[in-house]
């Protein structure tokens, strides 16, 4: 026989469920919670955006070297306008009409040395040589990543000696 479990008029009886507080109590920790991992997060993002616009603006002075050295042609590289602020980088043939235009993501800029003035251009000649650089590049968070162009193999690369020096 089975048996029916019932409750007295006036009685609580417990279904099993959530209180609305313990639910309040619940979505207050998530959001807590949420508040202090998503700055990090953040930060962490940046970091991927730098280390990427680091990466294309290699890529773009590498293609120039390879279309200098399959063109016997001088192309170049042109980082910043005549604005000082600017962000954005082309490549240019030898006549300084721009081929491709690229640009920095928000709040991030070109770092080149004291005596080096924006807009900074780094040649590609057809003997695969260039005439070298060294800058960097700096995000919203302060974080610099450092590029350097050599002038006898002309290649472009990431300049790790400089990251341990900070």
């Amino acid at each position: 026989m089975a048996r029916i479990l019932t409750s007295r008029p006036g009685e609580a009886t417990r279904s099993g469920g959530f209180s609305l507080l313990e639910l309040v109590v619940v979505l207050l920790l998530l959001g807590l919670a949420s508040v202090l991992v998503v700055p990090s997060f953040m930060g962490g993002l940046s970091g991927l955006q730098l280390e990427t616009s680091t990466r294309d603006v290699i890529t773009v002075m590498r293609h120039a070297r390879s279309e200098a050295i399959a063109k016997q042609q001088v192309f170049r590289v042109v980082l910043g306008e005549d604005d000082p602020l600017s962000v954005k980088y082309f490549l240019t043939n030898d006549f300084g009409e721009p081929l491709k235009e690229r640009a920095l993501p928000k709040d991030f800029q070109f770092q080149v040395a004291d005596d080096v003035q924006l807009p900074l251009t780094v040649s590609f000649y057809p003997n695969g040589r260039s005439s070298g650089a060294s800058f960097g590049i700096k995000n919203k968070q302060g974080k610099t990543t450092a590029i350097a162009v050599d002038t006898i193999t002309g290649f472009a690369k990431l300049d790790r000696r400089s990251e341990r020096e900070r």
